[in-house]
């Protein structure tokens, strides 16, 4: 078995002990106070300053920090919803959230993101690639979607998921986990502002939740690689998807399927 632990933070940084026996360490989205933070304009952050320093300093000590996301200086008085990956002391990958979430005036706070790609995570000798897409991200699958096309075995979700919404946060997570057979990663914060936190895996195994009101600083789970090639033995979504084939969506369907259209148009 290739195991990777992965620990899942409820925001707080939870110091050298929180490291113990952990691969990869997970935040949630606004790790530093959440938008109740962003409404008091605080909790705002550059590359260089000292809070983004610990958890890179933290990376140093062996495991593969993902800061959840941060209100991060984009230039121009602007910020992006950024999370930061880190490994080995230095920053290995950055994603700035795209979809932007209008009822919760993500647009008066961030400018959207542009750009998506994965990363290379190894542990023990066990290689993945990984990448993140941040809450509201979740609704849109051609992102997880591309994710998977890049690679991704692996993709994790820092989120700030309102409990009265876990439906839909626990079905789209256990989706994106199904639909492209990979593990999912979605990593809540606790409070009023969040909700359970969900580990999927490549089949929609149920691999761990987190309640909202569990206060332990981290909750590890430990995931078996080999259950992706386990998800793929029957089957391979990416390969035999039929659109993504064409590389473009047909406006119209031709021959069996064109008769078929044709005769329920009568009934």
């Amino acid at each position: 078995m290739a195991a990777i632990t992965i620990g899942l933070a409820r925001g707080a940084f939870p110091g050298d002990a929180g490291l113990q026996d952990i691969d990869l360490l997970v935040f949630p989205e606004l790790m530093d106070g959440g938008y109740a933070a962003v409404r008091r304009n605080e909790g705002r952050h550059a590359l260089d300053d000292a809070f983004v320093a610990v958890l890179r300093d933290a990376s140093k000590r062996g495991a593969c920090i993902v800061g959840g996301s941060l209100m991060l200086a984009a230039g121009g008085g602007t910020h992006t919803n950024t999370s930061l990956v880190f490994a080995g002391g230095r920053v290995v990958h950055r994603y700035d959230k795209i979809h932007l979430f209008r009822p919760g005036n993500d647009h008066r706070y961030f400018v959207g993101g542009r750009s998506l790609g994965t990363f290379p995570l190894t542990v023990r000798g066990t290689k993945l690639r990984a990448g993140v897409v941040i809450c509201y991200d979740l609704r849109f699958p051609e992102l997880t979607r591309a994710l998977a096309q890049d690679g991704a075995q692996l993709v994790i979700v820092p989120a700030r998921w309102p409990a009265v919404r876990d439906l839909a946060w626990s079905t789209l997570l256990r989706a994106r986990a199904i639909e492209n057979q990979v593990f999912v990663v979605g990593c809540n914060a606790g409070g009023e502002e969040g909700g359970r936190s969900y580990v999927f895996g490549p089949a929609g195994e149920e691999l761990l939740v987190v309640e909202q009101d569990d206060a332990r600083p981290v909750v590890t789970v430990t995931i078996d690689s080999e259950l992706i090639g386990r998800a793929h033995r029957f089957h391979d979504n990416l390969r035999e998807a039929v659109l993504l084939r064409a590389g473009r969506i047909p406006r119209r369907l031709t021959g069996a399927a064109t008769r078929v259209r044709h005769r329920s148009a009568g009934h």
